[in-house]
């Protein structure tokens, strides 16, 4: 919880507690941005605790996302669920290192495993509790 703070954040909220598990705000406050990067949170917990404009970003959509956002279209709610694609290419994976190079942007590096021990990091990912990225190098 301290990195996520000292990385900018408002509010953080503990997974581990029920408060988090339902993302009720320390101080009682609706959110308008939401960043959803687990799997399986029903979107009627994300809907109760944002502003009537609020968004939620989900960095791991999955079929059942997709079908949420048909749902919110139906709807015509003003709360939105924007489900996050990503395509690497070449011209932002080379500005995201120029941002790494003149530390303006952070990488944060859970661990590093030599390529011989890449079962370990695989493991580490697997267990689902990395601080960062998992490293595997050369």
């Amino acid at each position: 919880m301290d990195l996520v703070r000292s990385l900018g954040a408002d509010e953080v909220l503990d997974y581990k507690t029920p408060e988090g598990v339902a993302l009720k705000s320390p101080s009682g406050r609706k959110y308008d941005v939401i960043i959803h990067c687990a799997h399986n949170i029903p979107w009627s917990t994300f809907s109760a605790n944002l502003t009537p404009k609020g968004k939620v970003v989900n960095t791991t959509p999955g079929f059942g996302t997709l079908m949420s956002v048909a749902a919110k279209k139906i709807s015509c709610s003003k709360k939105q669920l924007i489900p996050l694609f990503t395509s690497p290419k070449k011209e932002n994976l080379d500005f995201l290192v120029t941002l790494v190079r003149d530390g303006k942007l952070k990488p944060i590096i859970d661990s590093k495993h030599p390529l011989s021990k890449a079962e370990d990091a695989w493991a580490k990912s697997i267990d689902g509790h990395a601080t960062g990225k998992i490293l595997v190098e050369p």
